[in-house]
């Protein structure tokens, strides 16, 4: 794909894309619109773009698992506001894996790209990973041990809130749905749990802490082994809206309704939450203003070179039919 071809889709001069692509000298942004209408028309691609160019603004955005809406989410909204600022979004999946995470920082720091926004697979100390070469923020989970700047929600106050919230509604026997211990939300979101039921005079049961992940899968599995202990439960509050989806599907298998007889919270407040039956009470992320200050954040890091302070944004209760 030539310069040539892009400036005359976009109805401009061959030398205004030259400097839409270095970045080094400003546009417009009714004429950047174009060229980049133009760009995506033609199929031109980003990262050869982005490789010949080194002036392109790039910046890579690494997720545990595309699969889950909440991420989904998150990455839509960093390209809207990445791109408003001229940059591409550069999108790494990693499945979970921690080395596979290292790989893609390697890839993206020896690539030229501006700065990463982070998503940790784990958050477990990773020794390999003290030493970044380019700008690094930290999104939704932290990393034991390691000072980078991060953007979250208070996952502790948002579980306590789901679990006060669930006693008011009457419940006692509350079960608490989780996923792997290796990432800090859900080790958050349990200490708010187990906070919930301290100030109301109540105390965990074991048998009603289940681990598992943070999938639909993971939910169904885990009322199945709720099941098998054979011990009463009327509530459930679960790491995250997959996981409660996944229990409340499994619930029903057995008879059992919601919330007549089991209500159930989750937490995130993906679209899915709305389309389920009966539809989900659950614990909003603020997902347009998390991205917005990692965003924000980010440039101050590349751009000033500052460090910018770590912000922890607060969670909402969202009420639907579920409790």
């Amino acid at each position: 794909m030539r310069l040539k071809d892009i400036a005359e889709k976009a109805g401009v001069s061959i030398s205004t894309v030259s400097k839409f692509l270095s970045g080094k000298c400003s546009v417009s942004p009714s004429t950047q619109e174009r060229i980049r209408q133009a760009m995506a028309s033609l199929g031109y691609e980003k990262q050869q773009t982005w490789r010949k160019n080194k002036g392109l603004k790039v910046v890579g955005v690494i997720i545990p698992d595309i699969e889950n809406p909440f991420f989904s989410s998150l990455v839509k909204s960093l390209e809207f506001l990445l791109f408003r600022y001229g940059y591409f979004l550069l999108l790494c999946n990693t499945e979970n894996n921690p080395d596979l995470e290292e790989s893609f920082i390697r890839y993206l720091s020896q690539n030229k790209a501006r700065g990463i926004i982070l998503v940790p697979s784990t958050s477990e100390k990773k020794p390999r990973m003290l030493d970044f070469p380019i700008p690094l923020l930290l999104l939704d989970r932290n990393i034991e041990g390691v000072m980078l700047p991060t953007v979250s929600t208070n996952h502790y106050q948002g579980g306590k809130i789901a679990t006060s919230y669930l006693i008011r509604k009457g419940r006692r026997r509350i079960a608490f749905l989780g996923g792997r211990k290796g990432v800090n939300v859900y080790q958050e979101r349990f200490q708010g749990y187990r906070e919930g039921l301290e100030e109301n005079g109540l105390e965990v049961d074991a048998n009603l802490v289940i681990e598992g992940d943070f999938s639909f899968q993971g939910g169904y599995q885990a009322v199945e082994v709720l099941l098998e202990k054979k011990e009463p439960f009327d509530a459930i509050f679960a790491a995250n809206d997959l996981v409660a989806l996944g229990a409340i599907e499994r619930l029903k298998e057995e008879g059992i309704r919601v919330p007549q007889d089991v209500a159930v919270i989750g937490f995130d407040d993906i679209w899915l939450s709305r389309l389920s039956h009966p539809r989900l009470t659950t614990v909003r992320q603020p997902v347009y203003e998390l991205c917005k200050e990692a965003v924000t954040m980010l440039f101050d890091l590349i751009n000033k070179g500052v460090r910018p302070s770590s912000k922890i944004l607060e969670p909402q209760l969202v009420i639907r039919e579920s409790c």
